[in-house]
């Protein structure tokens, strides 16, 4: 797992890779110990045994017992490697979603904002022509008005 990838995940998920892994170690570290118990267990029968032959073929079988547990170690450290990777493949398909769902409403509400604002302006210039031509009608009326007196 990349550092970045380490940084998006939460405390709690931090939190919980480190139990797992202490877990792991304690077990780990009890195998060991067994392990040192029956090396001791070994050399003693070394001891007994006589033959350095007899020695070495009853050791293999602490040497195999020890990669077993290193390679079911790495095997686990895989999984959760994957498995943390798709989480985090998962929430980022899930925030650029939101992120596209954002945008989509962005742009909507700057549509309708146009539309209305269109409408506003098609209304307030309607108006304006309107008075423009109730004030030159009014100018003609007062200037006909202005005529009739003089005459």
């Amino acid at each position: 797992m990349t550092d970045k990838e380490l940084r998006r995940l939460s405390r709690r998920e931090l939190l919980e890779m480190l139990i797992a892994q202490t877990e792991k170690n304690e077990k780990l570290k009890a195998q060991l110990e067994q392990y040192e118990n029956q090396l001791q267990d070994r050399k003693i029968a070394i001891d007994q045994a006589g033959s350095l032959a007899e020695a070495s073929l009853k050791l293999n079988g602490i040497f195999e017992a020890a990669e077993q547990a290193a390679q079911q170690y790495l095997e686990n450290i895989q999984c959760l490697s994957a498995r943390q990777e798709t989480i985090c493949s998962d929430i980022q398909a899930k925030a650029e979603q939101k992120a596209n769902e954002i945008i989509q409403e962005a742009y909507e509400y700057s549509q309708r904002a146009h539309t209305e604002a269109d409408a506003y302006w098609k209304k307030v210039k309607a108006q304006a022509i309107a008075l423009l031509k109730d004030q030159d009608a009014l100018r003609e009326l007062v200037g006909s008005a202005g005529k009739d007196e003089q005459a």
